[in-house]
């Protein structure tokens, strides 16, 4: 059965799930930040594997509301992250806006998007200099978040310029038959300006081409959205009230308004604890932690 998994999740040719776990020592609960999971498990066969395999108790990022219901459905707890930017691939409306069309115009001057493939064949020379290049290098990194290197995930996508260097590069792991999530997003300090809008909007048509019918450009965390009304609880107001004691750390303003460019379809991205496992303050600094996000918090 086709359905979207949390993100970074992704979808594979096998009989078994694979799970990508992290022991938090204090808690001693389990985060699952990846996983690979056969394409003939739906949500119930999930969720079902998950408290087999980790009875200790285990939490999941990157859920959507279709996996957040299950989770409440069963009485577990559930805490909102942020939100989501969903392509339909299908409707051109995502890339005829008048700043999508301009940034377009503009960026096409400097190079061409390539897909890279095979994957193992991803040179790391190339892919280091990128990444040493970009306007984030030198600070701590988030943790397991996103799949942080192109071979763990399912398509790569770079913007080269037209001598052949790498100025962006975007990477996207498989999430059903039809639905792709991004999960690199990198782009060098020294490259012009609106190539990575060129790079989503071809990245959209090759999928498109392919039969894909969705594509997620990730969440941004620390936003809610504006359609939610299901009343929040005290730890969920506390966090994002404090949200924007966060943005010298990460500017989670400039990635919305980067990825809102395209005119996505918004949803709403909870954390999802399996059972026995409650959201308290030491709970979700622990993760923090686990995440790279106090490091990068302490940065500055």
């Amino acid at each position: 059965m086709d359905e979207s998994l949390p993100a970074s999740w992704l979808r594979i040719d096998a009989p078994f799930p694979r799970y990508h776990a992290i022991n938090l020592p204090f808690s001693r609960f389990t985060w699952l930040p990846f996983a690979d999971i056969p394409g003939s498990y739906d949500l119930f066969d999930l969720y079902g594997d998950l408290n087999n395999s980790f009875p200790e108790g285990f939490v999941i990022r990157g859920c959507h509301s279709d996996i957040a219901d299950l989770f409440l459905s069963q009485r577990h707890d559930t805490f909102r992250t942020g939100i989501e930017a969903l392509l339909n691939l299908s409707d051109s409306v995502h890339f005829e806006g008048r700043k999508v069309r301009a940034a377009l115009k503009r960026g096409w001057r400097h190079g061409v998007v390539e897909e890279v493939v095979p994957l193992d064949s991803i040179h790391s020379g190339r892919f280091n200099a990128l990444l040493a290049a970009s306007p984030h290098a030198g600070k701590p990194q988030l943790r397991h978040v996103f799949r942080s290197h192109p071979s763990q995930a399912s398509r790569c996508f770079v913007f080269k310029s037209f001598s052949g260097n790498w100025l962006a590069c975007v990477t996207l792991s498989r999430q059903g038959e039809k639905a792709y999530h991004t999960e690199l997003m990198l782009r060098s300090r020294n490259a012009p300006g609106d190539i990575m809008e060129c790079l989503i909007t071809e990245i959209a048509s090759i999928l498109r081409s392919d039969g894909a019918e969705e594509l997620s450009l990730g969440e941004v965390p620390f936003m809610r959205h504006e359609d939610d009304h299901q009343p929040m609880g005290f730890l969920e107001q506390l966090f994002f009230s404090a949200a924007p004691l966060f943005r010298h750390a990460y500017d989670y303003e400039r990635l919305y308004f980067f990825k809102n460019k395209f005119r996505p379809v918004w949803r709403t991205m909870r954390l999802c604890a399996g059972p026995g496992v409650q959201f308290s303050p030491p709970f979700l600094v622990e993760l923090a932690y686990a995440m790279g996000f106090v490091e990068l918090l302490m940065h500055r």
